[in-house]
């Protein structure tokens, strides 16, 4: 009797692993996405874009660009003309203070705003620097258009200061740097320096 029973309940198991096995795979479902052409890399929009927190700068014509500019010593490589290519992975650094940068605008302009930028990448640790603005219209005589104040640059507000100030006539816009608190330099830096109306 046990032997028939035990027959009998392998019989079942073998019919039921049978049964099993001939049981087609549950259907699977794939989703496509085609991926964007890119060019170059891009934020998703669901990150916050760092830009936000930027310092604003105006959105006008930077008439210091590609502009003649003359400046004391430098520093190794890092000569006046990096200040207004167009590039913040380039930059002017000063031998020494006070350091002067000035800018000959080619005719006389209206100009209210001076900004300075460094590069904007985090390696650059935040830093002070102090900065006055003179504007001359023969590049002899210089009025003083915002008194040598401080500016802290941080990579968290993209590394860029701005120095608003009366509007005023002017062919040359001169910079006069007193202080950097970088611990890496003996002198003024500025990636780029963009001018105003």
């Amino acid at each position: 009797m046990k032997r028939m029973l035990l027959l009998l309940l392998a019989a079942a198991l073998a019919i039921s692993c049978c049964a099993l096995a001939e049981e087609p795979d549950p259907e699977t479902i794939v989703t496509r996405i085609t991926a964007p052409d890119q060019t170059r890399a891009e934020r998703p929009p669901c990150f916050p874009d760092p830009a936000a927190d930027f310092i604003p700068l105006p959105e006008k014509e930077n008439l210091a660009e590609g502009k003649p500019v003359v400046s004391g010593a430098h520093t190794d490589v890092y000569v006046d003309r990096n200040v207004n290519d167009g590039k913040t992975d380039t930059y002017w650094e000063s031998k020494g203070f006070p350091a002067e940068i000035t800018f000959d605008l080619g005719e006389i302009r209206r100009v209210s705003t001076v900004a300075v930028l460094l590069n904007p990448s985090s390696i650059w640790e935040p830093r002070t620097q102090e900065i006055a603005v003179w504007l001359s219209s023969d590049g002899e005589q210089f009025a003083e258009a915002a008194p040598a104040a401080k500016y802290d640059f941080d990579a968290a507000t993209g590394n860029r200061i701005r120095i608003d100030f009366e509007p005023a006539e002017a062919s040359f816009v001169r910079l006069v740097f007193t202080l950097n608190t970088s611990s890496r330099t003996g002198g003024a830096q500025a990636a780029e320096i963009c001018v105003y109306e």
